[in-house]
């Protein structure tokens, strides 16, 4: 069966654009982003296609999950994907390709946060909202911080949301450097 990897033009193509795509954003991405840039966001990939094979290439491992035992898996590129890439990348036509590396430089630290810095909100029983703001830790891709704040409003809780993938490292040094001076001065 691996032998029959790269059977057709067009899902060969569609392969080394996502293989691609991942080579030049240069860090591991969940599923919903890399289907997100692929299709709706910059249409490089058809939808369909791009269901197909991506399943494909984690089976043949150009593309891994180094998260397995998480419900968010990112993933990146094999060596076998990187090899891929170096050896193919001529296939994709140039401009698809200048396209694909100024978006992804553009665009990388944008994509970081927001997988990074996480946030949501859900209505309590008595109409107040509990926002829920999160730093991931990138390299195990659990919260290495984490806290929950009741608000009155959802317009509120809307906000904090909206606000945190920005405030988010100021927020962690505020708490880091006064937790370090309490501990250090004996408060």
């Amino acid at each position: 069966m691996k032998e029959n990897f790269f059977v057709t033009k067009d899902k060969t193509e569609t392969k080394l654009i996502l293989l691609y795509m991942l080579e030049q954003i240069e860090i591991p991405l969940n599923e919903q982003f890399i289907f997100n840039f692929c299709t709706s966001r910059n249409s490089w990939i058809n939808y369909m296609e791009l269901v197909e094979v991506f399943p494909e290439l984690i089976e043949f491992d150009f593309i891994f999950s180094p998260d397995q035992n998480t419900e968010n898996k990112r993933y990146c590129l094999t060596a076998l994907g990187r090899n891929c890439v170096a050896s193919f990348y001529t296939d994709i036509p140039e401009a698809l390709r200048s396209e694909i590396s100024t978006f992804c430089k553009n665009n990388r630290m944008y994509f970081k946060r927001l997988q990074e810095y996480v946030a949501n909100f859900k209505k309590n029983e008595d109409g107040t909202y509990m926002v829920n703001l999160k730093i991931i830790d990138s390299a195990s891709n659990t919260p290495s911080f984490e806290i929950n704040i009741n608000l009155q409003t959802r317009a509120e809780a809307v906000k904090a949301v909206e606000l945190w993938p920005t405030k988010a490292p100021n927020f962690y040094e505020f708490v880091y450097v006064n937790l370090n001076d309490w501990t250090t001065k004996g408060e």
